[in-house]
This record gives structure tokens, sequence and C-alpha cells, in this order.
């Protein structure tokens, strides 16, 4: 299985909330003026968070991260 980082840009994300639409396993609507990441759990992480995942859902987060419109998003295959 395949480990991801994604990191989340707190000065550019604009609360769009696409990501929270296509994933919201991952990504929700912080207290503060950005989405934060949560873990499987339901655990905030923040904006940085590291796990390993199956291909086909590395997938989906993908197109989270493609549908951030300020691309205040990102992920990197570690």
């Amino acid at each position: 299985m395949p480990k991801i980082t994604v990191k989340i840009d707190p000065s550019t994300c604009i609360l769009a909330a696409n990501c929270v639409g296509m994933e919201p396993k991952l990504f929700q609507i912080g207290a503060e003026s950005h989405v934060e990441l949560i873990d499987s759990n339901g655990k905030i992480e923040g904006t940085e968070y590291s796990f390993e995942l199956a291909e086909a859902e590395v997938e989906k987060i993908e197109d989270a991260v493609e549908s951030c419109p300020t691309r205040a998003i990102s992920m990197t295959r570690i």
C-alpha cells in the first residue's frame, strides 16, 4: 500500500470545500478559516497528515486535491 502525505496551506485555503464534498473521511471544515485533515477515527490531524492506503483510495484523494480552486492542498507519495 502506498504511503502519502497530504498538506493544506491555510494561507491560500478559501473554504470552497470541494475536497470535503469529495473526501469527507479525510477533509473537514475546521474551527479556523481553513480545511483540516482527519484520520480514519475522526481525530483532527491539522494541516499535514501522512498515512497508508490502497491505490484506489489514493486516486480519490488526488481528485480531491485537484478540485481545490486555489491549489491549497498538496499530496506527495513517500
